[in-house]
């Protein structure tokens, strides 16, 4: 269905996603945005009780998008823990030659990230957020972060159907990378963009877009379960590490996770 709007739109996904984006932080008055909201909420089986408002508390799309969790009703308890209410769509080992395989299609790390990687990675995980879940995300782990990197691209949609066609989705699309150090080694967290809105929020640094390729310097502590941002809408979380530690989590490939789960319930593989 979105893919036809786009076609019919005839600006590509950027240009669509950039008027749904305005139109998404639009203060809408309650007698359309209710019933809509209901939908959704129906459509994708949401469980309101779960979240600090009610449905006739949101006044705008990115306001119930970005919607929060009540307080306790998710944990962060664990050695390694999931960043996102989720699908954990694929992880393991990145290969020697410092690709990422996903469905067995190898993406270079080096286009990935659009920069020359010194960091020997040896392990990822992938977070797919569809629209029916929290869009906000958290640290997985205990994490000094020391940089972010804003990376302009395409805003395409990162469903898995979409990522096992077109293997080099993850490297077209846009950006943004958080870099530090943790208990598992150096570490990047990359936060990729999609199709509809495709904003990428983070409650720290100056940088709100990414327009442009561009580094900041941020060296700042978060604990495990810390919020760091969040989604305007579905999107993907891509964690690196110098540990392997995400090629041996106790979860399927697959299996829908939720935020704050335990992914590695075992002694933590340090490097």
């Amino acid at each position: 269905m979105i893919e036809r709007l786009i076609r019919i739109w005839g600006n590509g996904p950027q240009k669509f996603s950039a008027f749904m984006g305005h139109f998404a932080e639009k203060r809408i008055p309650k007698w359309i945005l209710k019933p809509v909201l209901k939908a959704y909420i129906s459509y994708y089986h949401i469980d309101m009780n779960l979240f600090k408002r009610g449905v006739e508390e949101y006044m705008s799309f990115t306001d119930f998008f970005t919607r929060r969790l009540k307080d306790g009703v998710r944990t962060f308890e664990g050695l390694l823990i999931s960043p996102a209410e989720s699908i954990l769509t694929d992880f393991g080992l990145v290969s020697s030659n410092m690709e990422v395989k996903v469905k067995g299609m190898g993406c270079k790390l080096a286009l990935f990230l659009r920069k020359i990687v010194t960091i020997n990675f040896k392990s990822f995980a992938i977070f797919y957020l569809s629209p029916a879940d929290y869009h906000r995300f958290h640290a997985p782990f205990d994490m000094e972060i020391e940089k972010l990197i804003y990376i302009p691209g395409d805003l395409y949609s990162v469903k898995p159907k979409n990522v096992e066609k077109y293997n080099t989705l993850f490297c077209d699309n846009r950006k943004v990378v958080i870099y530090g150090s943790s208990d598992y080694g150096k570490f990047a967290m990359v936060l990729v963009g999609a199709l509809v809105v495709g904003k990428i929020v983070l409650n720290f640094g100056k940088k709100r877009g990414t327009k442009l390729f561009e580094e900041e310097i941020v060296n700042l502590r978060f604990d495990k379960g810390d919020e760091l941002g969040a989604f305007e809408l579905g999107s993907t979380v891509i964690l690196l590490t110098e540990s392997d530690v995400l090629s041996v989590l106790t979860v399927e490939k697959g299996e829908h996770v939720l935020v704050g789960q335990d992914l590695y319930q075992f002694e933590a593989k340090l490097v």
